[in-house]
């Protein structure tokens, strides 16, 4: 069994010629950029699959259809909405979708080659959010645990056990699915029962010290060896 690191949200990067499309003053736009920033996740663990661009550029692990709960605050693949609910961006440049496609291309890719070799998967989806909730998430949730592990109807039973155990093992307070639920798995594989997928969300404030930080790293070292 492989497990691979998935980070979509850690980047903070624009490209230069979509700037223009932000409506927000360039000091609140940073801002907003590193409010909705899972900040330093890859510097906890070497992700296997990471965007390079900013969430608010184009959110990869949205659903690009209808279906997606986050269109109805203006938060789909293509935020036109900033966290506390302000208008970010008019019309996004529909071009911008290719990065959304690229990627899950590359995802697909990712995880066909790796099947190669073995005969399971395990993608961890690493997140982290805030200690309080933010405008725009959907039901505020105020239970807001150390640590959030998602899952769907697809998840492996062993996995899930085992990183129960490592969080119990690390001392961490965890929640299933709160606030936050859900974990993704790349399209062609959504029903492949190679591949499963756990969500791992990590409380801002668990990691704001050096000391935090290199006991978050050491908690993600033991999931990826299995220990």
């Amino acid at each position: 069994m492989k497990t691979i690191f998935h980070i979509p949200h850690c980047s903070k990067k624009i490209p230069k010629k979509y700037l223009k499309e932000y409506l927000l003053p360039k000091n609140e736009l940073i801002k907003e950029i590193d409010i909705m920033c899972d900040n330093d996740l890859d510097k906890m663990i070497k992700a296997n699959m990471m965007f390079k661009y900013s969430r608010i550029f184009c959110d990869v692990e949205r659903f690009n259809n209808n279906n997606e709960i986050m269109n109805k605050v203006g938060m789909g693949v293509l935020y036109t909405k900033t966290s506390d609910l302000r208008e970010l961006r008019k019309n996004p440049s529909k071009d911008i979708i290719k990065y959304y496609d690229r990627y899950h291309y590359k995802f697909n890719k990712l995880i066909k080659k790796t099947l190669e070799t073995n005969d399971r998967v395990l993608i961890i989806d690493l997140h982290s959010y805030s200690k309080h909730p933010l405008d725009y998430e959907i039901g505020k949730n105020l239970n807001r645990p150390e640590i959030c592990i998602g899952i769907n109807e697809k998840y492996n039973k062993y996995d899930f056990e085992k990183i129960i155990y490592i969080t119990n093992k690390f001392g961490y307070i965890y929640k299933i699915n709160e606030p936050f639920c859900g974990c993704l798995i790349p399209s062609d594989y959504m029903n492949d029962d190679r591949v499963s997928g756990i969500m791992i969300e990590i409380r801002k404030d668990v990691y704001d010290t050096c000391e935090k930080f290199s006991k978050i790293k050491e908690y993600l070292k033991y999931i990826k060896n299995g220990n």
